[in-house]
């Protein structure tokens, strides 16, 4: 058994042409009556009759579940009083009324067992009918002419009720669809502040960080009288302060990196080693071998990687010496960044607020569908290792 909730959006879409056929009906009784002369008396009830079936038939929809049984016992009711006093004009009343009263009743209760008992109800009355008005010679024809009617209608109520459903489904997958696409809308806002939070940490936060380091070796140069030594590092300071700037202005324009062939990405990655020697005086040794696979992002984000490990090392990991690793092993990109400082937790990342550095590796990895670990490194220190499928 269908549920029958169906029943009153059906309802209202049928109501305007269901109270047209009606119309039509009393027109056509209203027509033979008044030819055949019938007594004005019957004629103006049969028109009341019929005004009151019109009626009730127009509030079918905003009746509620539970009442309905009274709706088509008062239809019924006056569906044998309209075919009663039709006379001559009953033949036309049943073709008109039963059908559409059937109708009603089969999507409203779609239930195997009601319609059984409706059906079965309109035959007996049907039979009663002809039985009373002509001895049953037209029995034969009368059932043949309810039975084709049941049909029909079993079928034309069938296929409403395909469609109704059709356009149930069609309307939730719509809002499902649309649901989705905010969903899509907020998720790509919410990635969008995620990279724009890269970016500027990449930028600005990485490079004022380095330059504050750099102001810091000045301090101790100059404390020693080693002036030499600190006007060296007030040049890199202004070149990578200019350096710091050209970056976060590539990041405000929205820049694109162009393709792998014309962005030198090993010279990128020298530099930024030498960048990291000159601020910290750590030894670094570099063992870089670029693929020629790869793409403009995996460059981009292979290089902040690089960027936010040396950086991670320089501010929080008290190391002597460090190493850093790029190829390509078994169709991946393999970078490894390994340092002989205190060590670091894994599980503390992104748990404290403003260290977002190792957080953001981890964003970027996932970007590009790869992998990212922290081992520890024997007997002191952090291995960084991050790989990265080549396509």
């Amino acid at each position: 058994m269908q549920n029958s909730h169906h029943f009153s959006g059906i309802a209202r879409e049928a109501r305007k042409i269901t109270t047209l056929w009606i119309f039509i009906i009393q027109i056509g009784i209203g027509i033979i009556s008044t030819s055949l002369q019938q007594k004005p008396l019957y004629t103006a009830l049969l028109m009341l009759l019929l005004l009151l079936f019109m009626g009730m038939n127009w509030i079918f929809d905003r009746i509620p579940q539970k009442w309905l049984w009274i709706y088509f016992t008062v239809q019924v009711l006056l569906s044998v009083s309209i075919i009663c006093f039709s006379h001559y004009g009953y033949a036309l009343a049943q073709l008109g009324l039963y059908p559409l009263l059937a109708g009603q009743f089969l999507y409203a209760y779609y239930d195997k067992v009601k319609m059984f008992f409706f059906l079965a109800l309109g035959y007996v009355l049907v039979l009663w009918y002809t039985l009373s008005i002509d001895n049953g010679a037209n029995l034969a024809i009368s059932l043949s002419l309810v039975t084709v009617m049941n049909i029909i209608v079993i079928s034309i109520v069938n296929l409403m009720l395909r469609q109704y459903y059709a356009r149930e489904r069609t309307q939730n997958f719509l809002d499902e669809l649309e649901k989705a696409h905010r969903q899509v809308e907020e998720l790509t806002v919410t990635n969008e502040r995620q990279r724009m939070a890269r970016d500027l940490h990449d930028t600005l936060a990485q490079g004022l960080v380095g330059i504050i380091m750099q102001l810091e070796a000045i301090h101790v140069h100059l404390g020693k009288g080693n002036t030499e030594r600190a006007y060296e590092i007030v040049s890199s300071s202004m070149d990578n302060a200019r350096i710091t700037l050209a970056e976060a202005r590539e990041v405000i324009d929205n820049l694109r990196w162009e393709s792998a062939n014309e962005t030198d990405f090993a010279y990128m990655l020298q530099n930024e080693v030498t960048r990291f020697q000159t601020a910290t005086g750590m030894a670094v040794q570099s063992d870089i071998t670029i693929p020629y696979e790869l793409s403009p992002l995996q460059i981009e984000h292979s290089l902040h990687i690089v960027r936010e490990c040396l950086t991670n090392i320089a501010r929080h990991a008290q190391a002597q010496h460090v190493t850093l690793s790029l190829g390509s092993v078994d169709e991946q990109l393999v970078i490894r960044v390994t340092d002989d400082g205190r060590g670091l937790d894994s599980a503390q990342i992104g748990k404290h607020s403003g260290h977002y550095g190792l957080l953001g590796i981890r964003e970027r990895v996932r970007i590009m569908d790869g992998q990212f670990n922290i081992i520890p490194n024997k007997p002191k220190g952090t291995i960084i290792e991050v790989n990265i499928p080549l396509r």
